[in-house]
């Protein structure tokens, strides 16, 4: 919530300030009245909402989080967001019984910013060296995680994440939205991000290698029919100033790189196990990879260390 209030990239503005009354009539002037005398929490409008028992002394928090809760409400204020307290049930209800601290902000959605060709950190000393490319990653808290790990090792600002040494891209379509749970799951990171997406991804992954991007996707090993294409351990991965620029692909959490992704690949990087764990006869004992958004932090951290 926070995050969102202090970016100011979400739409925060009223009905009343966009919709001029002057100008409407009948059945649409009934509707419009009808509208603005409703609860707040029935009204399709921005409102933080706050739990009651926070009105005053911010529920008895103290510390750091009773300025976080009274810098919350500073900056919807300076907002123009409207505040309202209501019981916990309400805030239960608003946020599908996801947990909420007390807070509930709505307001208008996010959207990815469009890229077609990943900038040339050669020609444009501010662009990233580093990449996170996510191919078809649906699940929104895996996906928030990973934000959450890029702009954490990347150094992102408040300032939408300028400087910041990692770049994300996802795709347009079959990819998480950037919802208010990947919001939550990134611990707000999504807020202060810019995340890209690309309508062709192989088209983007093969510009990136003409351009001169060493472009690595995360598998157990090379992909059907690429034999020839090699696939490190994650320690054995040359990082350091003499290599070129990297772009990391990651994919979906069932299938992996689909192949004319895995296709646009120059190589392969996995993160080997130590532990083999035996069950019966079940080797690994059905655990014999890691969830997407770890393989991601812990291979950007690597990439990032020789950087």
């Amino acid at each position: 919530v926070i995050n969102a209030l202090i970016s100011k990239r979400r739409d925060f503005a009223s009905p009343e300030s966009v919709i001029d009354v002057d100008l409407l009539d009948g059945e649409d002037l009934d509707h419009e009245m009808r509208q603005r005398k409703r609860k707040p929490e029935a009204q399709y409008a921005p409102w933080l909402f706050v739990q009651e028992n926070m009105k005053h002394g911010y529920g008895g928090k103290t510390g750091d989080k009773a300025a976080a809760a009274k810098e919350v409400e500073r900056l919807a204020e300076e907002n123009g967001v409207p505040i309202a307290y209501v019981d916990k049930g309400v805030l239960n209800s608003l946020c599908g019984s996801r947990p909420h601290q007390g807070y509930v902000l709505r307001c208008g959605g996010l959207e990815f910013e469009a890229m077609s060709r990943i900038p040339d950190p050669t020609s444009d000393e501010d662009a990233p060296k580093l990449w996170l490319v996510l191919d078809e990653v649906v699940d929104p808290q895996n996906f928030g995680a990973l934000l959450r790990s890029a702009y954490f090792l990347g150094g992102g600002s408040q300032d939408m994440n300028q400087g910041s040494s990692i770049g994300v891209m996802v795709c347009s379509k079959n990819s998480a939205p950037p919802s208010s749970v990947v919001s939550a799951s990134s611990a707000g990171a999504l807020e202060l991000s810019h995340v890209y997406s690309t309508n062709n991804l192989p088209r983007t992954l093969n510009a990136a290698r003409e351009d001169g991007w060493r472009i690595l996707g995360a598998a157990a090993s090379a992909p059907n029919g690429m034999d020839s294409a090699e696939c490190y351990d994650l320690q054995d991965v040359e990082i350091g100033v003499s290599q070129p620029p990297t772009i990391l692909v990651l994919g979906s959490e069932g299938h992996g790189l689909r192949t004319l992704v895995a296709k646009s690949c120059s190589g392969f990087v996995r993160i080997p196990g130590s532990l083999m764990a035996t069950v019966g006869d079940d080797t690994n004992a059905g655990v014999d990879s890691l969830n997407v958004s770890v393989t991601g932090g812990i291979m950007l951290w690597h990439f990032l260390h020789g950087i």
